[in-house]
């Protein structure tokens, strides 16, 4: 065997016993995402962020993803969206000194994905309208988010809203302060809870009862 084909053959045995001890390092490259720690299916420059979410978070989508894949990976991208700021809402006087508070209460957290943090109040003001103010208010983002009153006290299942909800429409933001106008006339005694509904998933996303 002439000098060249050996140091050939001696570089190849090189370059396989590095490989062979680097292995641990470099085999990641080629497990799935859901192996490494990311998202099955999510894109490649999308990984960090989901990374980025708390762990209790990554692990309610990875069930989810158990359970309809297509749906979780949806969530994935919506739960690691900006977050969406209320606009100020400059119509509305100070409801603390310029209104009557009707009816208030806080909203809960359902679990990792699900959950919400601040007051719903319903004010009546000096000029007669009535609204539903959301103070110090935080949620869980969530595609096509609405803010319904309902009569059940606590739904926590869409199909606990009932049929007869009031849809005051889309939720402004889910960081910020915000209101909504009420129908004038409307009998507001029979509504129990305020609910923030992600109509995209079909998830009740946090509700406050009212008292």
């Amino acid at each position: 065997m002439d000098l060249r084909l050996r140091l050939i053959l001696l570089s190849l045995v090189a370059l396989v016993a590095v490989a062979v001890w680097s292995f641990p390092a470099w085999r990641g490259s080629f497990q799935p995402p859901s192996l490494r720690g990311g998202f099955p299916g999510l894109e490649i420059d999308l990984q960090d962020d989901y990374l980025a979410l708390p762990s209790d978070q990554r692990e309610e989508l990875l069930e989810e993803h158990g359970k309809d894949p297509a749906k979780a990976l949806e969530m994935a991208r919506v739960a690691i969206s900006a977050p969406e700021l209320a606009p100020r809402d400059a119509d509305w006087g100070n409801p603390q000194t310029d209104a009557i508070a009707l009816a208030s209460g806080e909203f809960i957290q359902l679990n990792a994905l699900h959950w919400g943090a601040g007051d719903a109040t319903i004010y009546q003001w000096a000029d007669g309208r009535r609204s539903l103010q959301l103070m110090n208010f935080e949620s869980a983002r969530g595609g096509d988010m609405r803010i319904y009153l309902s009569r059940d006290f606590q739904p926590l299942e869409p199909a606990q809203i009932g049929a007869d909800f009031l849809d005051l429409g889309r939720l402004k933001g889910n960081i910020g302060d915000q209101s909504y106008l009420l129908p004038a006339g409307h009998n507001l005694t029979v509504y129990n809870s305020a609910v923030i509904y992600c109509r995209q998933f079909d998830e009740v996303i946090t509700v406050a009862t009212l008292r």
